[in-house]
């Protein structure tokens, strides 16, 4: 039980080439492990961040509430990708509410017991320094690429996005392998789900896109 604990975040990019030894004690005792069925909720917007996660199994969306109390979708994160890494930094609450796209199993790395490891080990803070600034650059590249264009434009980059990160081949082009309802796709690129249906529908008919069982199909002729 101990072994899986400790090697439970051993996938984080943080950990990437540390000696055991210095690794080990990162998380003994500081690691939990949790399983979550598709729309349970890992953190809501406002809660206190007092964790970093690594998805082990799964998907999750990141999902904002704005002025308007409509939801958006900031960004989807799947396995091996980390969530909550500014709990690391800083008292605060969380900015953006995580809810599980389909079962999935998440580790968790506490951020009191962590920081007594940083004091220790400056490599090991920058490591999580430079993690962070990626991961905030690429999540404002995607922000501003979904919000930017025609409503056909932003579903389209929105499913060749999806399709480079989580695309498996298939007879009839690239099956996007994320389980995506019409709303999650309106409230990724901010428009009403009547819109989103309506796009849909025509890059189907324009032979751009199809549908398979849950999952949508990039036809090779939009690469």
């Amino acid at each position: 039980m101990e072994m899986n604990r400790r090697f439970c975040l051993w996938d984080l990019p943080l950990f990437n080439g540390m000696e055991r030894g210095t690794f080990s004690p990162v998380c003994r005792e500081a690691a939990d492990k949790k399983h979550y069925k598709r729309g349970d909720v890992l953190f809501n917007q406002g809660d206190p961040a007092e964790a970093l996660y690594l998805i082990k199994e799964g998907r999750f969306k990141l999902v904002r509430g704005n002025e308007e109390g409509k939801e958006v979708i900031l960004q989807m994160a799947g396995k091996g990708e980390v969530l909550g890494e500014a709990a690391l930094f800083q008292v605060g609450d969380h900015p953006v509410t995580a809810v599980a796209m389909e079962d999935s199993r998440v580790c968790s790395l506490n951020r009191q017991r962590f920081e007594s490891v940083l004091r220790e080990s400056p490599d090991l803070a920058l490591r999580v320094i430079f993690s962070l600034g990626s991961s905030l650059y690429s999540t404002w590249e995607q922000v501003t690429e979904l919000r930017t264009g025609t409503t056909r434009e932003r579903v389209l980059n929105l499913l060749l996005r999806l399709a480079t990160e989580h695309g498996e081949p298939c007879p009839e082009g690239t099956m996007v392998k994320v389980h995506l309802t019409q709303q999650d796709i309106a409230d990724f690129v901010g428009v009403s789900r009547v819109m989103a249906a309506r796009t849909v529908k025509e890059l189907g008919d324009c032979n751009y896109l199809a549908k398979k069982n849950k999952y949508y199909i990039l036809k090779d002729r939009c690469f």
